[in-house]
């Protein structure tokens, strides 16, 4: 019997795994995916990182994790190769093992991992996203084998793959510190047991280790130690215009941090640690000028979260179409009073684009796909939630174990990233698997309600 379940166990991992491959395969097919400023930016690295290319005027921002991939595979293609491989795989084996911890849960968990378009565009999109979601996931699952074993080697390795990750994204360098306290705390109030805090701090010191080079790295190039990139006052000058009508009259894009530099009198850019300091005395300035900016920014950018968490791509389109359907777009953030880009709107109105957009049924279909997939998102998004809340209040039918408590801590820790730091609506994709245990739990806690209020209220009736 043993051996038929096990031959059972592979056959439904190999069909999970051909469906969320033919999932991303349809999303390969019919999504755009355009190489960005950002992977320009990441080849010219690489090229110098080989030693074939002149150095670019700034090589601490993006980090070097996605540059030296670049570097050393021989083509683009072979990237997303990789990037949709170990994505298919990573999502199967979070998907087999929260139906053997969730079994209740398990065949919804699977479907939304089929469904899971947020994160099969990303693996099919030339940009660090992917790799860095991935390897996030695989040292997640390692460092619940860690605690529930006592096991040192699975925290190496758990601590590895956070490691790795923080090189290709450096948002998640805090993350390890971040779930070490909340598995204290969670300990503290019983939610989870732990057989030692062994493995936890070994889980943090390994990730750290992985991030000296590049601190190193950094030192080299601008005389400071740094775990992160040099974009962070960019980030956060950027952020101060999340809000329409913040007092300090900052266009939340690129092109206003830039400018802000200039303004300083200073030529280099505002991404290398130069920028970076001088931004950053900006945005304390204009924070001591108007402390009540920071809130109305800080809730715009909540807001934002919860409407538009996640990115689920654009229909490929032709260049008339891909202008019509962001002009559209832009329109009807403006409407709604989320996500706006001040400079993209105001430019589109000043050439009176929106007249012929409107015109244009190919670019109306795709926002009308792109607006349905954001409220689903959204739903996914507070679904997410509210099942963190049912396993917090511990209902019976919402048990959570280990391993989903450790992806709850990854989901809140970008959620607070979002609203506290910088928000974009593809921010949260490489975490969307982490909410997907929460949306089963959600979908299970309501399901049983109705069907047992239906029940008590059937009762009587049925005396008759």
């Amino acid at each position: 019997m043993p051996a038929t379940l096990k031959i059972r166990g592979r056959i439904c991992d190999v069909l999970l795994l051909a469906a969320v491959g033919g999932a991303t395969a349809f999303v390969n097919e019919f999504l755009s995916h355009p190489e960005t400023s950002v992977f320009h930016s990441i080849v010219a690295i690489a090229a110098w990182l080989r030693g074939v290319g002149v150095k670019p005027a700034v090589v601490t921002w993006p980090a070097w994790g996605y540059a030296w991939l670049v570097a050393w595979v021989p083509q683009f293609k072979w990237i997303i190769w990789l990037q949709v491989a170990v994505g298919a795989l990573v999502l199967v084996a979070l998907s087999r093992r929260l139906w053997r911890r969730m079994p209740r849960q398990g065949m919804v968990i699977a479907i939304l991992c089929v469904l899971a378009v947020p994160w099969h565009d990303m693996q099919a999109t030339l940009y660090p996203s992917g790799l860095a979601g991935s390897l996030l996931l695989l040292g997640l699952l390692n460092l619940e084998t860690a605690l529930a074993g006592n096991s040192a080697k699975f925290a190496v390795i758990a601590g590895a793959f956070v490691g790795m990750a923080q090189n290709f994204r450096t948002e998640f360098v805090l993350m390890p510190f971040f779930i070490a306290l909340c598995l204290l705390a969670m300990k503290h109030w019983r939610l989870v047991e732990i057989p030692s805090r062994k493995p936890v701090a070994l889980f943090v010191v390994i990730a750290l280790i992985f991030q000296l080079p590049w601190a190193f790295f950094y030192h080299s190039e601008t005389g400071r130690y740094s775990l992160t990139e040099s974009n962070f006052g960019h980030v956060m000058y950027v952020s101060l215009g999340s809000s329409p009508g913040n007092p300090w009259r900052i266009e939340g894009d690129d092109e206003a941090a830039m400018k802000a530099v200039r303004d300083e009198g200073y030529s280099f850019s505002s991404l290398s640690e130069a920028g970076n300091q001088v931004l950053l005395r900006l945005v304390w300035a204009k924070i001591t000028e108007h402390p009540s900016g920071l809130l109305s920014r800080t809730f715009q950018q909540l807001r934002n979260t919860v409407l538009a968490p996640f990115n689920w791509g654009q229909p490929k389109l032709d260049k008339a179409s891909t202008r019509d359907i962001d002009v559209l777009r832009q329109e009807l953030k403006a409407r709604l009073g989320v996500g706006i880009n001040v400079v993209k709107l105001n430019n589109y109105r000043r050439q009176n684009l929106y007249f012929k957009a409107r015109r244009n049924d190919a670019a109306k279909l795709a926002l009308l796909y792109q607006v349905a997939a954001v409220g689903l998102g959204s739903l996914v998004f507070l679904f997410g939630v509210l099942g963190m809340v049912f396993a917090l209040l511990r209902f019976e039918a919402t048990v959570a174990p280990l391993l989903v408590w450790l992806l709850g801590c990854a989901a809140i820790y970008k959620i607070l990233q979002d609203v506290l730091l910088y928000y974009q609506v593809n921010y949260l994709n490489n975490v969307y698997p982490m909410f997907l245990p929460f949306v089963a739990i959600s979908l299970t806690e309501i399901s049983d309600r109705v069907r047992g209020r239906t029940l008590v209220r059937a009762g009587p009736d049925i005396g008759r």
